[in-house]
């Protein structure tokens, strides 16, 4: 048994035997050697390694999946040995083997050396060994007897390879494809590159015409070059100038923010000022505070990027170290401000408070009928209102601000129906939380047996906001009715039913007390 190494020759992976491998490998680095100090030598590499894949390709078979030491040795014999490619004399010229004669049969290829459209008359020319001009004669010929030339011409260039190597130029040609012609072939096309290159590069320069041409270039150049650099001074001038108008229109409206209002177009529009935001939140010295160092810490960045875009269009060379430095200094105070406000003012929401109303619903019907006030619902729609969090609401020029209620349905023991109103609240303390939740108004009437709920408490903006919470729960004794109006979807939130619908698919429907909680019993 023989360990195997899979190798990637010209891009194609082969399995070899490891004595095979050793011998292979031997005679790829004397051949690189030899050619080392040759300016071509990575071409006649390549197309010597491409070849053996070749050969290697050709002498593989299903039976033979594995290259072995008698393949190499094979392949070395066709290739030549690496002593033969210094050998000039005549002996190893007249060696002749099965190989070597298997090796001069031509192969079919395309000519990309002597082409006028693909190479097929090239490359048929070289095959036969006669002169193209007789094959492009026929085809012309044949093309105007019949037109059969143009679809024979069509499937040749489709089905005949393009001769890119070397090996493939010698193969069309009917040469031995081995070490020695590879190289001698490689050389001569390096070398044709090279003086056709030469040639015509000192006939080019040695002319008027080059000499004209090269001075027309570098003028031509040399003005599209300052054209280019106009064009992109203006284009900076124009980006430059736009940025500080929008910068002063951002810097106006950013002045005018905590005096005139705050508009948010083209949804809404509130004519609220950064000051009536901030007032339920904090005290009026606080708020007149926090506006100043906002204002601030949004101004002078906005202003000194205007300033340094000034500067570098109009190309302005002055510094003013001492009001940088007094920018910045007044930019980190007010920034420490804002923390400093922050920081005192998150002391007023450390603790939470409630507070609970509960009120037995006195009715002499066992089906009770919940719905809201939509008077109030009214009147805060027709209001300028800002919306905070979908369930807050500030009113323009009210001394109070808004929330939404939770509503929620559960079981009760007793026999008659309870609402319970839990209001919550944040302080300084759990006593200063509780106080807080005892400001929050909230209302409810019944009329027979129906409850109308206002959708929304209120606080007066003297006790500050301090994220209120009301919650109204209706509890209701096993075996009874209740009745949700459609406008309580709004409201309801978390009820527990045996039917398993969301709360906003519970309103509009009438719902029976049981054990596990709430039936529908009528749409």
């Amino acid at each position: 048994m023989k360990k195997a190494i899979k190798i990637n020759l010209s891009g194609i992976i082969f399995h070899i035997d490891e004595d095979a491998y050793e011998k292979l490998k031997t005679y790829l680095d004397t051949i690189s050697r030899h050619f080392s100090n040759k300016q071509e030598s990575k071409e006649i590499i390549d197309d010597i390694e491409a070849r053996i894949a070749e050969l290697f390709q050709e002498k593989i078979t299903e039976e033979t999946q594995v290259i072995t030491l008698p393949l190499v040795n094979e392949v070395i014999d066709i290739m030549g040995n690496p002593e033969d490619i210094a050998d000039s004399g005549e002996e190893a010229e007249h060696q002749q083997t099965f190989h070597e004669a298997y090796n001069k049969s031509k192969r079919l290829y395309r000519d990309p050396e002597n082409s006028v459209i693909g190479g097929v008359c090239g490359g048929l020319s070289a095959y036969f060994s006669v002169d193209p001009v007789i094959f492009r004669l026929l085809f012309i010929i044949f093309f105007f007897v019949g037109g059969a030339s143009v679809l024979v011409y069509a499937i040749l260039w489709i089905v005949l390879p393009r001769a890119e190597s070397a090996a493939q130029k010698l193969e069309m040609r009917g040469e031995k494809v081995n070490v020695s012609n590879i190289e001698k072939k490689i050389r001569e096309e390096y070398d044709n590159v090279k003086d056709n290159v030469k040639d015509g590069y000192s006939k080019a320069r040695s002319s008027e015409t080059y000499r004209r041409t090269e001075r027309a270039t570098s003028d031509f150049f040399d003005v599209l070059g300052k054209i280019l650099l106009v064009f992109v001074k203006v284009i900076l001038i124009i980006i430059g100038t736009s940025f500080v108008i929008g910068g002063i229109g951002l810097l106006i409206g950013i002045i005018a923010l905590p005096f005139v209002g705050l508009h948010v177009f083209p949804f809404e529009t509130y004519s609220f000022s950064l000051g009536d935001v901030l007032m339920p939140f904090t005290d009026p010295v606080s708020v007149t505070l926090l506006v100043i160092s906002i204002t601030l810490l949004l101004l002078i960045p906005i202003s000194a990027m205007i300033y340094g875009l000034v500067k570098l269009i109009f190309n302005i060379k002055t510094r003013n170290r001492g009001l940088a430095v007094g920018a910045l200094t007044l930019w980190i105070v007010s920034l420490l401000c804002i923390i400093g406000i922050v920081a005192f003012e998150s002391s007023h929401y450390s603790d939470s408070g409630r507070d609970s109303i509960s009120q037995e619903l006195l009715i002499e019907s066992d089906t009770l009928y919940i719905g809201i006030n939509t008077s109030q619902e009214e009147y805060l729609d027709d209001e300028n209102i800002l919306d905070l969090d979908d369930r807050w609401f500030l009113l323009e020029d009210a001394d109070a601000f808004y929330g939404q209620i939770i509503l929620d349905i559960e079981r009760t023991e007793g026999k008659e129906f309870v609402l319970d109103i839990e209001k919550e609240s944040k302080g300084r303390s759990w006593e200063n939380a509780a106080e807080n939740a005892a400001n929050i108004d909230y209302h409810f009437r019944t009329s027979g047996n129906k409850l109308v709920l206002d959708p929304y408490f209120s606080v007066d903006l003297e006790h500050k906001w301090r994220f209120p919470r009301v919650e109204a729960i209706v509890r209701v004794p096993e075996g009874k009715v209740v009745v949700l109006d459609r406008q309580t979807r709004d409201i309801l939130e978390g009820v527990r039913n045996v039917d398993r619908l969301s709360d906003w698919n519970m309103a509009g429907k009438s719902w029976k007390m049981t054990e596990e909680g709430l039936e529908k019993i009528a749409n």
